[in-house]
């Protein structure tokens, strides 16, 4: 097998997996976005998948990152959630939160991140893709970046925060 025929069937198998995964309920996007995911990972592998394991090995890592992906969305739903009662707590408290203030008192590059990700909605991938970084470095730094804001919070008081 030559490497444009494998190339054809890694084109094949990525739309199949794609349509398989809009089936299974994921919207168009997404489902893009993981088998994207999986062709990078099966482009970065030192060895060349056999091509007769390369379908199953596809649909194996696609579906994988597509249920980790739906795992971490929850999570971040669950996030924002506690967030936004703790919000709700301080403003019962009559406690008004500047928040442009706050992000200020965090890096450019941090206060940037919560920016692009919180106010302008973009996603994970698509500020990886402008800023050149990896999807994993982004989500790393907006962990990191989110646990600053907490801090910077609790040291004004207010500490209805949980971890």
């Amino acid at each position: 097998m030559n490497i444009k025929d494998y190339e054809q069937d890694v084109t094949h198998y990525a739309v199949e997996i794609t349509k398989y995964l809009v089936s299974r309920g994921a919207s168009l996007e997404d489902a893009e976005d993981t088998v994207q995911d999986t062709i990078v990972i099966l482009l970065d592998l030192d060895v060349l998948i056999e091509p007769r394991k390369l379908r199953a090995f596809m649909y194996r890592v696609s579906i994988r990152n597509y249920i980790n992906k739906y795992r971490r969305a929850s999570k971040y739903a669950q996030i924002i959630e506690e967030i936004g009662r703790g919000l709700s707590e301080f403003a019962e408290e009559k406690r008004t939160i500047d928040l442009s203030e706050l992000l200020t008192k965090l890096s450019k590059k941090d206060a940037k991140l919560l920016t692009q990700f919180y106010y302008e909605n973009l996603s994970v991938n698509e500020i990886a893709q402008k800023t050149g970084f990896s999807v994993s470095k982004i989500k790393v730094n907006l962990y990191r970046a989110r646990k600053k804001l907490k801090k910077i919070l609790e040291e004004k008081g207010y500490d209805g925060f949980e971890s």
